[in-house]
């Protein structure tokens, strides 16, 4: 796998650990509260985990080729991409605050992106 392909599929990933903790936490996926046994039996959590996992890995691929410099900043388009998972699979509402505040972000992450 390419150091581009690992970093891209690690944000990813990583966007998707997000959403999925976020399912698994919520109480109608937590039978009997939140405790730690309801949480370890939530197959959300347990995604969460192996996204996360997966995405670590990855990002050790991604900056054992590519500056960290560069790297790291595009982290940033995760918050992108956690509005637009967390609208269809959470229900979320996005405020238009909000959105302009993610379009700055990714805008500094495209100046960053177009400077390598």
């Amino acid at each position: 796998m390419s150091p581009a392909t690992a970093l891209w599929t690690s944000i990813l990933l990583g966007s998707c650990a997000q959403v999925f903790l976020k399912k698994g936490v919520s109480p109608q996926n937590t039978a009997g509260g939140a405790s730690y046994m309801a949480l370890l039996r939530s197959a959300w959590v347990w995604a969460w985990a192996a996204c996360f996992l997966l995405a670590t890995g990855l990002w050790m691929i991604a900056i054992s080729k590519i500056e960290v410099s560069f790297a790291f900043p595009m982290l940033s388009l995760g918050y992108l991409v956690v509005p637009v998972l967390s609208i269809f699979f959470l229900r979320e509402h996005v405020s238009r605050k909000r959105w302009t505040a993610i379009a700055v972000i990714t805008l500094g992450a495209l100046i960053i992106y177009r400077s390598a």
